[in-house]
């Protein structure tokens, strides 16, 4: 099924439902594919995702935009991690 996906050019993050993270910098982080907000303080925001939870810790954490298509997450993004569910 992958080298049909690979040869369709479909990115494997949209079939499977993987989340995808793009970093700018220190201080820009955007999330698409999340599955919603587990905790949400100015030190550490945490995702809910296919593949676990997604950490994310700074300083002056906040979000700026939440929708069902993404996230972005502005401040000083120092760690990004993954913890399994539960």
């Amino acid at each position: 099924m992958l080298d049909r996906l690979r040869q369709a050019d479909i990115p494997q993050e949209l079939v499977f439902g993987w989340p995808r993270s793009v970093l700018l910098g220190d201080e820009k982080l955007i999330v698409e594919q999340h599955q919603g907000i587990y905790a949400c303080t100015e030190q550490e925001i945490i995702l809910k995702t296919l593949c676990g939870h997604l950490v994310i810790t700074g300083e002056k954490l906040s979000l700026s935009r939440y929708d069902r298509d993404g996230l972005v997450v502005f401040g000083r993004i120092e760690k990004l991690s993954y913890r399994p569910k539960g």
